[in-house]
């Protein structure tokens, strides 16, 4: 293999510190919580799979899909001195539950939903995926070590469920939203065409 043709097999390689995390809250008591992921230092992009069915009524054993079921989102952030991220996270756990006065009663499932965006980015920065988490909300909120002998940054972990994800391959076809745009006015302009044609054929 030349090496010019092996530089550019290693130059199209995903790097795995080309991302980007954005949270936003949209449920009513959340709604005014955005956390950019700046200081997000880990995360990792969820799996999808299906929970199946078995039927054998004649022959051999068919699997089939029946529901599907997500992965949980986890990352991790620094924690700076103002605690910005780590404040942030716990208002977004407690419009879920009270945590005060002894009042733990759950809250609306549309008082917490949120949405994630996690973005893979090339060399130059272009976003070339996207997933999109929808009515997620934090679940765990990792604690946080600290010790005498440790001078490095403190980070925490934090793990969010949500109901379910869509993808978007932005560079190697055209995005979802865009077919979507074209199929609706591509339709419009084919009956407008199907209604010249009959307006001249009929009369």
């Amino acid at each position: 293999m030349k090496i010019d043709s092996f530089k550019a097999q290693i130059d199209d390689l995903q790097r795995s510190n080309r991302y980007n995390v954005a949270f936003f809250g949209t449920g009513g008591k959340n709604s005014g919580l955005s956390i950019r992921g700046i200081r997000c230092d880990t995360a990792s992009l969820p799996g999808r799979g299906f929970f199946t069915l078995e039927e054998s009524e004649y022959g051999p054993k068919r699997v089939i899909p029946h529901k599907p079921q997500y992965d949980a989102f986890d990352c991790s952030f620094y924690l700076t001195n103002d605690m910005e991220d780590r404040e942030l996270i716990e208002m977004w756990q407690g419009t879920m539950n009270g945590f005060s006065g002894g009042n733990f009663h759950s809250r609306f499932h549309d008082d917490y939903r949120g949405l994630i965006y996690l973005e893979m980015l090339d060399k130059y920065d272009k976003v070339n995926y996207r997933c999109a988490m929808t009515d997620a909300f934090p679940v765990q909120l990792g604690q946080v070590s600290f010790g005498y002998q440790n001078s490095e940054f403190t980070k925490f972990n934090a793990q969010f469920r949500y109901r379910y994800w869509e993808s978007e391959f932005t560079n190697s076809k055209p995005s979802n939203l865009f077919m979507g745009f074209m199929d609706k006015h591509l339709g419009k302009l084919e009956n407008k065409v199907r209604s010249k044609i009959e307006e001249e054929v009929f009369g």
